[in-house]
């Protein structure tokens, strides 16, 4: 009777044992979109033929690889001249057509998205100068303005900021570039910053704490140039 007891107290103890037991929910790993690669329109493509609409405008033909884990691709169009963005979202296909003004210069990009993720992946960004009637030479691209971001707050390195862009023309001529910056937006066009043009792509400006800024870049290939739409930043 007192190995039974025992037998019987140790048969309790196992089972209780194996009823509290937790179970810990596998987890399942939800791999991210990929970025896509971009195909056509080419990068830095003059004179790109679309399909002409209109004597003002023309479909263009947008084309990217396929990423993997990606269900949605948003394609993001930005007219070069207004910053403006033409936004288009496409299911599982890897390619879209758009309706763009002719004559005019474009950078596109491919948003990667999934249904079963948050994160996003974001494609190399390309530009093109969409064909128009009769333009053999063209404008450089406005310059991309890299830092400081419209609408920063920066702080001065010994009272100063350091402004920095790049550039590219579609004739692949050699650029200069003159950069323009005011505390009055409508005014900014209105004062150079250098005495003189600069093919570098950074420039250091005297800035006042507390003090909104704006400004722009213009670049030029000797014979045409571009303007870039005026960025702000604020100096903290």
């Amino acid at each position: 009777m007192k190995y039974l007891g025992i037998l019987w107290i140790s048969l309790l103890i196992f089972a209780c044992s194996k009823g509290s037991e937790t179970i810990t929910p596998a987890v399942v790993v939800v791999p991210p979109p990929t970025a896509a690669a971009l195909t056509l329109p080419a990068n830095n493509t003059v004179c790109y033929e679309g399909a002409n609409v209109s004597s003002l405008t023309s479909d263009v033909s947008f084309s990217w690889a396929a990423a993997k884990d990606t269900e949605i691709y948003d394609l993001v169009v930005t007219n070069l001249n207004t910053l403006t963005n033409t936004t288009k979202s496409v299911n599982s296909d890897n390619k879209a057509t758009v309706t763009l003004l002719r004559g005019t210069p474009y950078r596109w990009q491919v948003i990667s998205k999934s249904n079963k993720s948050k994160e996003t992946a974001s494609s190399d960004v390309w530009k093109f100068y969409l064909a128009g009637d009769g333009a053999s030479t063209f404008a450089p691209f406005p310059a991309v303005m890299i830092a400081p971001v419209s609408g920063a707050s920066v702080t001065p390195n010994a009272g100063k900021v350091n402004l920095i862009w790049s550039g590219a023309d579609p004739d692949s001529k050699v650029l200069s570039y003159e950069i323009y910056i005011d505390t009055d937006q409508t005014k900014v066009l209105n004062r150079l910053v250098a005495p003189s043009a600069t093919t570098s792509s950074n420039l250091w400006v005297n800035v006042i704490p507390g003090t909104v800024y704006y400004w722009s870049v213009k670049s030029s290939d000797g014979i045409l140039s571009s303007y870039t739409i005026p960025y702000s930043f604020r100096v903290n």
